[in-house]
């Protein structure tokens, strides 16, 4: 259960990523040429210019004039934080309080101000009524000219030097609104001549009681109006909202610009303002447009996938490998068409069926054949000969690099696809009743996009099968050769699993070929399958001597059961250690499967003691069972080599031999080892047939030649010539 949601995760996000990276990889274009470039100042126009749309083309200059008039009308905003005045006023409070007690415990005259004040003033506070008037004085200046606002010297400056000349104050707790002169503002510098114009005002005269409230008041004085950047920013917004572009109409077919006629500034800036607006409806449209057909193309993969290949959607490499060849391929379509004098024709379109028959199979290679030119409609402006030839394109190239096992194939598949393509643009130019000349024209260009195509594949196939860890006919063709390190070690050391490797890859290849399956990675794997007998060869009956002797005689069946079994995992070791593929690897667990040792199981029957149980699970291989036709395959065919060995010469006949191939298969049948792979009862026959046919070939039975007795002496050579005659 958590594996299918897992695998359903992945699936909608390998179908996510992919559908925007196609999206974005079809979207993509061209930069277009700048019309200032194109058009001149002054200059004779190159073309005539018509409007292909109604358009409303906006009075940059005039909308900007209107802007900045709408940005100058919104004042400033500064916020007036009320209770600094009030802080102020505590202050002043707690203040006159200390006093009003030191005087109590005479220590008025040692009191210790919180700022260093003149003689006058500390003087004129030791007089109790003079202290209560200079309070109030300072209460007076601290309620009025805080009320009105202070700012920071260097914030009034700003203002000054912005050619502000109003601001809007707002109080921060009621939220009141007040426009106010900057010129009336106070800053702490220039706040003594407004505290004195209002002590005038308020009528107090008395010099001494002035100076030392203006002292005090000096000391206690900070700014309470502060800058509100964010909802200065947001009146600003909004008032460039409420301002609303000025436009021009220019309705669709009307002549921005004559061919040959002067192309005056106001011309230019209409074509600019044109190309923008096209632009973008372009953009739009285009993006909506690839966004369809990628979705489609995506999403028919998936069901086709579901329906033909549903173990390929079980496999994440998989997926992610049909995806990763459908992007590369459509990246390479669009670079093709960003280049200088491209043309829709040379779209390598085939290259992702190519790619997946050669790396996957056929049927997979057909879902590239069938996707690439959905996915590309849209690149070829859905020209219906352009997407034709795609199409039969890329089905030649399925056909074509079906089972390709050379380098030089590749150029058989840019011959064949580009015979096709050629053939194709003939046909249609016929219909549309085109001039000869005209489909000539093409064919270069199809003969180009075939032979780019199997160049690209030629270059891709090794580096998407190393990524992907595949395995293709090409590769397993290098791993045929016999002089591979490990095959020379088997002559060495193993000689005898040697010989049989090759009668088994024999059979394997035979067999295969009968039922459709992939004969050459079936001999490949036959070469490897028994590897892992080369570290103790002289335990198997193929490799013994009569001076090795039978290595099993000194040891329990368990124990010889043991050995035996370990020749798969050293198998496994020694592949890995030689970097062989995994599709090869599979090869040696598989080919045992999950069988009983039925030699060394039968002896532990016979020595066992009397009672005492056997249990036949102990002498299994631990599998897997093998999960493909070719593993299946090489498993029979490994069985019958070997119980092929101990048929006596009586027994070597048609019927003998048909006999002991059909009890070995229904053996391993019976026994479930062909329970996990895709092999028909129908299969099973051929196989059969394939096998009993190869064995009669290799058992044949030679002529019986008559001795010489003319002279015993002398060679024979009529026997020689006649030996030569028959091998």
């Amino acid at each position: 259960m958590k594996s299918s949601r897992g695998n359903r995760v992945f699936l909608g996000f390998a179908f996510t990523l992919s559908f925007l990276l196609g999206t974005f990889v079809l979207v993509v274009q061209k930069t277009p040429p700048q019309i200032e470039k194109e058009f001149l100042v002054g200059e004779p126009a190159p073309r005539s210019v018509f409007a292909p749309v109604r358009l409303l083309l906006v009075d940059e200059e005039k909308t900007g004039q209107l802007r900045r008039e709408k940005e100058a009308a919104v004042f400033p905003v500064y916020s007036q934080d009320p209770k600094i005045r009030l802080s102020v006023h505590t202050r002043l409070e707690e203040l006159l309080k200390n006093l009003n007690d030191a005087e109590k415990r005479a220590k008025l005259e040692s009191f210790s101000y919180p700022w260093p004040l003149s003689p006058p003033t500390r003087e004129l506070l030791l007089d109790v009524e003079s202290r209560a008037k200079v309070f109030q004085t300072v209460k007076l200046l601290v309620e009025r000219l805080f009320r009105e606002g202070i700012l920071e010297d260097t914030e009034k400056k700003k203002l000054i030097d912005s050619a502000k000349t109003r601001i809007q104050k707002v109080d921060s707790q009621s939220g009141a609104e007040e426009v106010r002169d900057v010129k009336d503002l106070a800053s702490i510098s220039d706040l003594r001549p407004k505290a004195l114009l209002l002590l005038d005002r308020e009528r107090i005269k008395n010099r001494k009681l002035r100076e030392a409230s203006l002292e005090i008041f000096a000391w206690m004085v900070q700014p309470n109006l502060f800058f509100d950047e964010s909802k200065s920013k947001e009146r600003v917004k909004r008032a460039l909202d409420a301002a609303p572009p000025i436009a021009e109409e220019i309705k669709r077919g009307e002549m921005i610009v004559q061919k040959g006629l002067l192309v005056t500034p106001d011309q230019q800036e209409k074509l600019i303002q044109a190309q923008k607006k096209m632009s973008q409806e372009e953009a739009r449209s285009r993006l909506l447009t690839n966004s369809i057909f990628v979705f489609l193309a995506l999403a028919f993969s998936f069901l086709y996938l579901r329906q033909f290949e549903p173990k390929g959607l079980l496999s994440p490499s998989r997926v992610i490998l049909v995806f990763t060849v459908f992007l590369v391929t459509l990246a390479l379509e669009k670079a093709a068409l960003l280049l200088p004098a491209s043309a829709p024709h040379l779209l390598p379109a085939a290259l992702a069926a190519i790619l997946l028959t050669i790396l996957w199979n056929p049927t997979v290679g057909i879902l590239g054949a069938l996707a690439l030119p959905i996915l590309s409609a849209p690149l070829v402006e859905f020209r219906l000969e352009v997407i034709l030839m795609l199409f039969v394109g890329s089905l030649m190239g399925v056909f074509s690099a079906y089972r390709i096992r050379k380098r030089i194939h590749f150029l058989r598949i840019g011959l064949a696809v580009g015979l096709v393509n050629v053939i194709l643009l003939f046909g249609y130019s016929s219909f549309l009743d085109w001039r000869l000349s005209e489909a000539l024209s093409l064919s270069p260009l199809a003969f180009a996009n075939s032979f780019l195509t199997a160049a690209l594949a030629f270059f891709l196939v090794p580096l998407i099968e190393s990524l992907f860890n595949l395995t293709t006919d090409i590769t397993l063709l290098e791993l045929s050769d016999l002089n591979h390190p490990l095959l020379k070690r088997m002559v060495m050391e193993a000689p005898g699993t040697y010989h049989h490797s090759l009668v088994v890859s024999t059979l394997a290849e035979s067999a295969c070929e009968a039922v459709g399956a992939n004969a050459l990675l079936a001999r490949v794997g036959s070469y490897f399958h028994d590897i892992g007998k080369i570290a103790r060869s002289e335990y198997f009956t193929e490799n013994q001597t009569p001076q090795t002797g039978d290595q099993h005689s000194k040891l329990t069946p368990s124990m010889s059961c043991l050995v035996i079994m370990n020749h798969v995992k050293e198998g496994i070791e020694l592949a890995k250690k030689y970097k062989l593929k995994d599709i090869i690897v599979h090869f040696i667990p598989e080919h045992q499967g999950t069988g009983v040792i039925y030699y060394f199981y039968k002896k532990a029957l016979d020595s066992a003691e009397p009672g005492k149980k056997v249990n036949p699970d102990d002498f299994r291989y631990p599998g897997p069972k093998p999960q493909s036709r070719e593993t299946a395959v090489v498993l029979l065919a490994d069985s019958i080599e070997a119980a092929s060995r101990s048929l006596k010469e009586k027994d070597l006949t048609p019927a003998g031999i048909r006999s002991v191939v059909r009890k070995v298969i229904n053996d391993k049948f019976i026994d479930g080892q062909l329970d996990d792979c895709d092999l028909t009862l129908k299969d099973l026959h051929k196989i059969q047939e394939s096998f009993v046919h190869n064995l009669m070939a290799i058992f044949h039975t030679r002529v019986s030649y008559p001795p010489n007795e003319a002279d015993p002496k002398k060679p024979d050579l009529f026997a020689a010539d006649q030996f030569a005659k028959f091998r």
